[in-house]
């Protein structure tokens, strides 16, 4: 094991499909413009492609695909890398990360179609603002993964189990997959079941499977705090929205964590959310990274008074990313105009919600 400087080609599997197969991406980070696809999801560990990339990797891992890792290596945080070397590499798969397609019940501000089914609603705004239509053949392959293969190879083996959307919980497959393997004693006991949600799906149903397991944890996407959250992650309801939380996080506090995205429209919003969340569960973590796309909703695009303001904040991870700005004028009225032509769509108020944008 020791002679692998990344185990995600080893013992892990990231399972994506598209029109041309399934991505033989060694994982969700890999960063590379055209990435080869087999057509059968029992090819995605031993194809050419990934047989390359494990040589690549004994002899050195920082490949110019790999630089999420580097970059967070370099700033003295854990990365995905190094996390993998902690597995196991007993020659099966014991970490998956499963991405079952786009359906989705939320349309956030910051999305587009390709990861968000409702997001179809607004497509013409998406095309307009440099959107790609590109996605649209994707769509119908993405969610049509080979559910009997994952459920047979994770049975009494997966050590973990990473799900993301869309909305995984707004989706029957995942619903019935975690019903499915639930039936076994061992990964009931021994599979930490990770799964990136937006706390608007749970069902009576949902709670009383996931509560048959052990080892759960919740990655919450949170972008403000009430009528904030409300508009970038529409059409979520706060209230709705915590009482979900309490429901998840009873069932796992301890590994959870709630992720914020840092943008435009919440820059002056993550103070507050991240007090209002720690009155309320004060030991779950909370997790910020920076947006970049679409870039007429980054940090760039406000004007440098609101920059100067934000910069009152003591949160060390935010005042590192205030150091990125640069602003551009002209993604500053893109970003107006783009949030006026969403309020006429959505009913919104975004001058009234988000009145830094506008200043």
């Amino acid at each position: 094991m020791a002679s692998h400087k990344c185990l995600w080609t080893i013992n892990s599997l990231y399972v994506e499909k598209t029109a041309l197969g399934y991505k033989a991406s060694p994982c969700c980070l890999w960063d590379e413009e055209i990435t080869p696809s087999v057509e059968k999801i029992e090819e995605l560990q031993n194809n050419p492609f990934t047989d390359s990339v494990r040589k690549r990797f004994k002899k050195g891992w920082k490949r110019p695909q790999c630089q999420e890792c580097v970059v967070k290596e370099d700033l003295g945080q854990t990365s995905k890398r190094q996390r993998s070397l902690k597995r196991s590499n007993n020659g099966k798969i014991v970490d998956w990360d499963i991405r079952p397609g786009n359906t989705c019940n939320l349309k956030c501000i910051m999305c587009n179609p390709f990861n968000s089914s409702k997001w179809m609603e607004d497509e013409e705004i998406w095309l307009k603002y440099g959107g790609s239509s590109s996605y649209q053949g994707d769509m119908k392959a993405r969610e049509k993964l080979d559910w009997d293969w994952i459920y047979e190879n994770c049975i009494d083996s997966a050590e973990r189990i990473y799900i993301a959307g869309g909305e995984p919980f707004y989706m029957k497959s995942v619903r019935n997959f975690l019903e499915r393997l639930s039936t076994h004693e061992w990964n009931r006991k021994n599979t930490r079941i990770v799964v990136q949600t937006n706390s608007i799906s749970n069902t009576p149903k949902l709670i009383d499977t996931l509560s048959k397991y052990k080892r759960l944890e919740f990655g919450i996407s949170i972008d403000g705090w009430a009528e904030v959250n409300e508009l970038i992650r529409f059409p979520t309801k706060h209230d709705v929205f915590l009482q979900n939380c309490t429901q998840l996080l009873n069932l796992s506090s301890k590994f959870s964590f709630f992720n914020i995205t840092v943008q435009a429209l919440n820059l002056l919003d993550v103070d507050r959310t991240v007090t209002e969340l720690g009155a309320r569960w004060p030991h779950v973590l909370i997790d910020k990274h920076l947006l970049v796309r679409p870039s007429q909703l980054s940090i760039n695009s406000l004007k440098p008074h609101v920059i100067e303001q934000a910069k009152n904040t003591t949160d060390e991870m935010l005042l590192k990313f205030l150091d990125t700005y640069e602003y551009n004028p002209k993604k500053n009225e893109r970003m107006k105009n783009f949030l006026i032509e969403m309020d006429e769509r959505r009913g919104t108020d975004s001058k009234k919600t988000l009145p830094w944008c506008f200043e």
